[in-house]
């Protein structure tokens, strides 16, 4: 999966978020980035189906980078990093809604990082 440049930018995408856990996230196939996202605050959200608003006034990183994709994300994978005042990866798992929304558009794999700085890929058991 996960090839230096691609963490680099969602790292880089993450630095950009308005919340004290700042999160970017990255769609990609192979070494393609096609779309990023960060978390925010008041952004976005009116492009949202209402399914998938469940915190009000904010948006996740992941569905920003599904917002912003603006095509068809069937047989691409995502990144998810967060990371804390000192820039240190925490743990990115995204929520159960936003794996739904996810799914629903038909992303195929799913990386994000950990409290101990390593990028781990989603599966059920985890």
């Amino acid at each position: 999966m996960k090839t230096e440049r691609i963490v680099n930018t969602a790292l880089n995408i993450a630095r950009l978020g308005d919340h004290k856990h700042r999160t970017g996230a990255v769609i990609f196939k192979g070494d393609k980035i096609i779309s990023v996202g960060h978390n925010s605050i008041l952004k976005s959200i009116r492009k949202l189906h209402p399914r998938f608003r469940r915190w009000p006034g904010s948006i996740h990183a992941e569905v920003a980078a599904i917002i912003n994709a603006r095509r068809k994300l069937k047989g691409y994978d995502i990144l998810i990093v967060r990371i804390n005042r000192i820039e240190k990866l925490m743990y990115a798992k995204p929520c159960s809604n936003c794996m739904k929304y996810i799914e629903y558009v038909g992303i195929d794999k799913v990386y994000y990082s950990t409290n101990e700085g390593t990028i781990e890929e989603y599966n059920e058991k985890n």
